[in-house]
């Protein structure tokens, strides 16, 4: 069993940084709503198979992604509709828009796994990436463990995005009311997901400690990290400008 931990490096990695990835760690190889311990660990490594994808690299390189045809490099876990989202996710999100989008669910593309799917992919890009920026090699994946998706889905319906999302006043009075405590708000990103609840919640896990707490964001009398608020959006801005970010 992988158990992560950043002791032994030149650089201090906070407690609540390796807890918050440890606990992504198990619910990876964990039977979700909409995949199972198996399928989602194959996201994962599909994900990252994906970097090496000569396809997904020529694309990259292309004015379109639509003027390169071919096949992806893939591991052969997954159908190819499947390959086809984890590989334009990781590898060019930026250039992804609605039409694609429908072309999945017009090949058989069921929308509540395309979204737990993206929830698995988040998760692998975020501590993949802190990793790589300590210089270290990525954690090998959990062991998927047995049971069944729930498959229950919340009220959600098509309102902001091109998947159901979950209004906050949907939510009142159902099992996943809970998913907008504490954020009355509710901000469009925090709700992108909401068609999987628990997809949320385990990513706003890493968010929360990888980048700030709610009640912190606005908080600018008091500063929680080693660098300040207007540093932290400035590494933020510019991370978002290079991955084509238009949130």
């Amino acid at each position: 069993m992988t158990e992560i931990s950043y002791q032994k490096l030149p650089w201090e990695v906070r407690d609540d940084i390796t807890a918050a990835h440890r606990r992504a760690w198990q619910r990876l190889g964990q039977a979700g709503i909409w995949l199972t311990g198996a399928q989602r660990i194959a996201v994962a490594g599909e994900t990252r198979t994906a970097l090496d994808c000569q396809l997904c690299r020529d694309r990259k390189d292309a004015l379109s992604p639509n003027a390169v045809q071919g096949s992806h490099d893939h591991t052969g876990q997954l159908s190819d509709l499947e390959v086809e989202q984890i590989h334009r996710i990781a590898t060019d999100p930026g250039r992804l828009g609605r039409d694609w989008y429908e072309g999945l669910l017009a090949s058989g593309m069921v929308e509540e796994r395309y979204v737990e799917t993206l929830g698995v992919i988040a998760n692998i890009v975020a501590i993949d990436t802190f990793t790589h920026g300590l210089g270290l090699d990525p954690w090998p994946l959990p062991e998927a463990r047995p049971g069944e998706p729930t498959r229950k889905r919340p009220a959600a319906r098509r309102q902001l995005a091109w998947v159901p999302t979950l209004a906050p006043e949907d939510a009142i009075g159902t099992d996943d009311q809970d998913l907008y405590a504490g954020r009355p708000t509710a901000a469009n990103i925090y709700q992108a997901m909401s068609l999987v609840p628990a997809a949320v919640k385990g990513f706003f896990d890493l968010v929360v400690n990888q980048y700030l707490p709610p009640q912190a964001m606005r908080d600018f009398d008091n500063e929680y990290r080693a660098i300040n608020h207007a540093q932290i959006e400035l590494v933020a801005g510019r991370v978002s400008a290079l991955n084509q970010c238009v949130y």
